[in-house]
């Protein structure tokens, strides 16, 4: 692939906005196609590109490419668990909101790639953000770890900026310096950025703290993450003491 390759990006979502908005950004060609949008037949529409980026939901893009015969073309997409003979992924390691970002964080994205006829510089020479390779019987694992990590966190933040308001009546920015002080200690040392009543053994205030939760749907939650924590508590207990 040349620094003159023609991209065509399928999709209207978040992920699709942010990419045509990097390539913008790095003055990179594209085009595009949204099924809501354009009444040119998609085929149609991305005749002239070089390399398909589908940035649309994982059970459509089989369908999409089966259906348009996009065998000659190269195709690209973004889903960190999908594995087809019709496109490579290429896993953007990153959440996508409705906010875009500056030039300087989408080059610090990571892209892990599962492994086949192409790497990162072959399909994007353009780009120099850091990628990795992984195995498709690898992604499975790979993207349970990304919604543990990410997606589930996002769900529990909601649920303690909720309660913290409409149970105790406490403004959401005083969470703010909280979260930020530990995502701040998971960056600096993952390791060591446990605190709390877990690592320091205080069965007590577990165990109050799941009486308290008693009726609400995020009590087998704790309990789920006590257990898991007991069962792995090795990696924890010699890190920090």
């Amino acid at each position: 692939m040349t620094c003159s390759v023609m991209y065509g990006v399928i999709g209207d979502g978040r992920l699709a906005k942010h990419l045509i908005h990097y390539f913008s950004l790095k003055k990179i060609p594209f085009k595009t196609w949204s099924r809501k949008k354009d009444k040119l037949d998609l085929k149609e529409r991305l005749s002239s590109c070089d390399i398909l980026l589908f940035a649309v939901k994982d059970n459509v893009i089989e369908e999409l490419i089966k259906r348009q015969n996009f065998s000659a073309k190269v195709c690209v997409h973004f889903s960190g668990s999908l594995t087809t003979q019709c496109a490579q992924g290429f896993h953007p390691l990153a959440s996508f909101g409705d906010k875009l970002f500056d030039l300087n964080f989408y080059e610090r994205i990571a892209f892990v790639v599962e492994k086949g006829q192409y790497s990162f510089s072959q399909i994007f020479p353009s780009l120099k953000n850091p990628n990795f390779s992984i195995s498709s019987s690898e992604k499975s694992f790979y993207h349970s770890m990304c919604v543990l990590s990410g997606n589930f966190t996002a769900i529990l933040w909601h649920k303690v900026f909720t309660e913290m308001k409409d149970k105790l009546g406490l403004p959401g920015q005083v969470l703010v310096p909280y979260m930020e002080s530990v995502f701040s200690q998971i960056k600096s040392d993952h390791k060591r950025a446990l605190t709390g009543p877990l690592i320091r053994k205080d069965r007590q205030t577990v165990a109050n703290n799941i009486l308290a939760l008693k009726g609400d749907p995020f009590e087998v939650v704790y309990r789920s993450f006590v257990e898991a924590y007991e069962k792995s508590k090795e990696l924890y207990d010699h890190e920090c003491t």
